[in-house]
């Protein structure tokens, strides 16, 4: 296949960019292994790993991970020369519950289809319509689905302000849904700002804190132009919790001060243990507030898309392309794929399971192509840059089987 074509298909069919000669083939034989990929770079910060290697997976978990594994050995051989491998792709912040609420996108489409095999929702959904997301998203999701319960009762159903009403903001109702769904709720979710809180925003914060206390999870923090000011609200955090949106456009509540500078609060929060997420969305993601942030030394702690409605078809895209500007601003690819993988699974409390291609964890795994190009990115600011690398997907894996050939 000419390269101008390949690049196309890549592009437009993401999942179809994996050669012909690459394609899987079913290899007869007795075999010892479910499934057997070669021939990639295999890339896990988790063990600090990088090098060309096979990986063998039996019964949904990683088996062995070395080189030279004859491809008899396994029912199925996946041929892998010129991609990457990764442990599955988790990213910490997307919003589904699609024709419930209005930010809603289906994840399977956006998600394993590109790549991610762990979507984390940030709080699309609260304790009035928990049961129900359960029921709609996560069940019947191919992508694993995990989520921040929002600490409003209504979560995001509506595009008005859901903590607005200080009746919504509920420990109660969320503490009995936390514990009702304990295996499924990861943390608490509060948007901070003066259009979805108003004035109630330290309230809604000092409640979910008193929740996540309670179930021994973190908070995710929404910040932009919030009502409070994002330092006394920081000063609520504790370490483990995560501050998303982190690196919006300059004096914006992020990490990024009026003066371009990190600011002092930010780095007090940091030095004991807050995190601080990207969470790209349509309007929370600065390439400029970036560059300032890595050049003081203050890079992201996890990478995240925030795929909704309103971001979906840009700029955000998905997870891939949000990755790939990291790239382009600087960012080495194991550091990407450590905030994208390791990272985020050790903030969601999932290291033990998630964000590793370790012998014996569950067999989630990401294969991907890094192409060469001429692509545009685009910042949430409507700022456009050139990267000569792109970040695609070729296809997933959720415990060992595979997606969206």
């Amino acid at each position: 296949m000419k390269r101008r074509e390949f690049l196309r298909r890549s592009m437009a069919f993401p999942l179809l960019g994996l050669r012909a000669q690459n394609r899987p083939q079913v290899v007869a034989g007795q075999p010892e292994f479910d499934l057997l990929l070669t021939g990639a770079r295999v890339i896990d910060p988790s063990q600090s790993l990088d090098r060309n290697t096979d990986v063998a997976i039996s019964g949904g978990r990683v088996a062995v991970i070395e080189s030279g594994v004859a491809p008899q050995r396994a029912k199925r051989h996946l041929d892998l020369r010129g991609c990457l491998v990764t442990p599955g792709l988790i990213d910490l912040h997307v919003h589904g519950f699609r024709g419930v609420s209005q930010a809603g996108v289906d994840l399977d489409t956006y998600c394993i289809g590109r790549g991610v095999t762990t979507a984390v929702d940030a709080g699309t959904s609260g304790a009035d319509s928990f049961a129900g997301f359960r029921r709609q998203v996560i069940a019947p999701s191919t992508t694993r689905v995990l989520a921040f319960l929002n600490i409003s009762r209504i979560g995001l159903i509506s595009s008005l302000g859901e903590l607005v009403d200080r009746r919504m903001i509920d420990r109660e109702a969320a503490l009995q849904c936390c514990l009702e769904h304990a295996d499924a709720i990861v943390g608490i979710k509060v948007r901070c700002s003066s259009f979805y809180s108003g004035p109630n925003d330290l309230e809604a914060v000092r409640t979910a804190r008193s929740v996540g206390e309670a179930i021994g999870k973190p908070l995710m923090v929404h910040v932009g132009w919030p009502h409070t000011p994002a330092e006394q609200l920081f000063e609520e955090l504790r370490p483990g919790d995560i501050v998303t949106h982190a690196f919006r456009g300059a004096g914006e509540g992020g990490v990024i001060g009026a003066d371009g500078r990190v600011s002092e609060h930010v780095r007090r929060a940091a030095k004991r243990g807050v995190l601080f997420d990207l969470g790209h969305g349509s309007g929370s993601f600065s390439f400029a507030a970036v560059e300032a942030a890595l050049k003081q030394d203050f890079p992201p702690s996890s990478i995240s898309s925030d795929i909704h409605s309103a971001s979906v078809l840009g700029p955000a895209f998905d997870m891939l392309t949000t990755m790939s500007k990291l790239l382009m601003l600087g960012m080495p690819l194991a550091s990407v794929i450590e905030r994208s993988t390791s990272l985020p699974a050790h903030a969601i409390q999932r290291g033990h399971t998630l964000g590793s291609l370790a012998p014996g964890r569950p067999a989630d795994a990401s294969v991907l192509q890094l192409v060469s190009g001429k692509f545009f990115l685009t910042d949430s600011k409507r700022e456009s840059r050139v990267a000569s690398e792109k970040l695609v997907a070729v296809l997933a894996l959720r415990d060992g089987k595979v997606h969206a050939e």
